[in-house]
């Protein structure tokens, strides 16, 4: 039997044993890095990535580091022209956006060889979608004395503005480097055309009516010369028959599906509830239209009042003032509405030029799509987006119980160099920092919240 020192001789060994292969392993096994924890910085920090993060879902977003970006008021108590009623949400600024509680605008950024990727996410608590709708005696504006008899146009949609200099800008209120995006959006004060006096700034413009559902920012460029799209096919156009914003609207939905394809290559199709891609002629005439909807028309009793509502908001039959009528073709409507037998009396014996106008009446209580969209090409094509809006959001946003909404995720994508005149170059080899504006706009085009001067580190 071993004696007490031969035994405390022996466990020392094993001791020392083990200390070492502990050691060994360490050496050789080393323990992994603890998980990355992102953090607040003071600029918005690129970091240089092998994996392109083109989804929001990129695990690269999950640990990127974040800029808190102080939101406050930019530009503040600006109106639309006349007959332009109900488009400005954050008139008082701040204490509307978001029904006044702080968005928390939050920035990630990363880049590769190719292309820049920035993620901007805020709190908004409704989706509004749509901008300048045609509405035919529509609702007055608190704000304005505009009357509302005939076509006005009506309604605004949430947007993202991201501005980067071209050019050295400046104006009354300063440069670039020293006041940022001011310097060129707010050189004439209230009136504002976004013009600097001298140099160039390009504008990335992220709209939910207009550039969202096609997967891309607007991109525009702002100068002396003007405010302007950069070249090439621009992705919206002003849905209008006239110069006015009381013209009408020259067309409408054609009933052809609206599939298009994002700027990621995908398909998708647009609900013309909101939007209007595959149109046709907008015809009839609403005045008369209007006079059919609520009088006798051609000997009979007209008074579709008496059921539907006085302003199509519904009674012993359904409303017909909700934009889901967009859904229905003009053609597809007319049937509808040849075998509905409780109308027979009152629309069978219309002419086919009667039925347009009261068609047309009816397409006014719903509002008619202020904006046509077109799939964007050249220069105007560089911002590609994506957002987590989802079509089922668009759809809630439009049934007013039910637009609940929390918070915009937008991710924008656009190559380093484009080289067109009309776009900034990044050259993260040369210059590591970029300064730019952000601005932020709920229900709203003119009035906006946002930062006027931030820094893109590229790291």
């Amino acid at each position: 039997m071993p004696n007490l020192k031969t035994l405390i001789q022996f466990v020392l060994v094993i001791f020392f044993m083990l200390i070492y292969l502990v050691a060994c392993r360490n050496d050789f096994y080393p323990e992994p890095p603890p998980p990355k924890v992102p953090v607040a910085t003071s600029t918005l920090e690129a970091e240089y990535v092998a994996a392109p993060p083109i989804t929001l879902s990129s695990s690269y977003w999950k640990t990127a580091d974040y800029l808190n970006v102080t939101a406050e008021d930019v530009a503040t108590g600006m109106l639309y022209g006349d007959g332009y009623l109900n488009m400005t949400g954050i008139f008082s600024g701040m204490n509307a956006f978001n029904a006044g509680d702080d968005p928390q605008i939050t920035m990630k950024a990363a880049y590769d060889a190719d292309n820049l990727y920035i993620v901007a996410e805020w709190y908004d608590s409704e989706l509004d979608v749509s901008e300048a709708n045609w509405f035919w005696n529509g609702p007055p504006d608190v704000l304005k004395s505009d009357s509302t008899n005939g076509w006005t146009s009506q309604k605004n949609n949430d947007k993202l503005a991201m501005a980067f200099e071209i050019d050295p800008a400046s104006s009354a209120f300063g440069s670039f480097s020293n006041v940022g995006c001011a310097a060129s959006c707010h050189s004439n004060g209230p009136n504002s055309n976004m013009l600097p006096d001298l140099g160039k700034v390009d504008i990335w413009n992220w709209k939910l009516a207009h550039t969202s559902p096609l997967g891309y920012a607007q991109d525009m460029v702002s100068s002396a010369n003007g405010f302007v799209n950069d070249a090439g096919q621009p992705m919206y156009v002003r849905n209008t028959s006239g110069a006015s914003s009381r013209s009408g609207p020259a067309y409408e939905w054609s009933g052809v599906s609206q599939t298009i394809t994002l700027s990621n290559g995908t398909q998708s199709i647009l609900d013309p509830s909101c939007y209007l891609y595959n149109k046709a002629a907008f015809t009839g005439d609403a005045a008369r239209g209007d006079s059919i909807y609520h009088v006798e028309a051609n000997g009979q009793p007209g008074h579709c009042n008496s059921c539907h509502g006085e302003h199509g908001e519904g009674g012993v039959a359904s409303l017909i003032n909700t934009p889901f009528l967009n859904t229905k073709s003009r053609a597809t409507l007319i049937d509808n509405m040849d075998n509905v037998s409780d109308m027979a009396p009152y629309w069978l014996p219309l002419t086919a030029s009667e039925k347009d106008d009261l068609i047309a009446y009816i397409r006014g209580l719903s509002g008619v799509p202020g904006y046509y969209l077109a799939t964007p090409d050249g220069s105007s094509a560089d911002v590609a987006a994506v957002s987590n809006v989802t079509p089922i959001d668009i759809r809630n946003a439009i049934t007013l119980s039910t637009n609940v909404h929390t918070k915009y995720q937008v991710l924008i994508i656009r190559k380093l160099k484009t080289n067109n005149a009309d776009d900034v170059q990044f050259d993260p080899a040369v210059h590591q920092s970029y300064l730019f504006g952000i601005a932020l706009m709920d229900n709203d085009g003119k009035n906006h919240i946002g930062s006027t001067l931030e820094t893109l580190t590229f790291k």
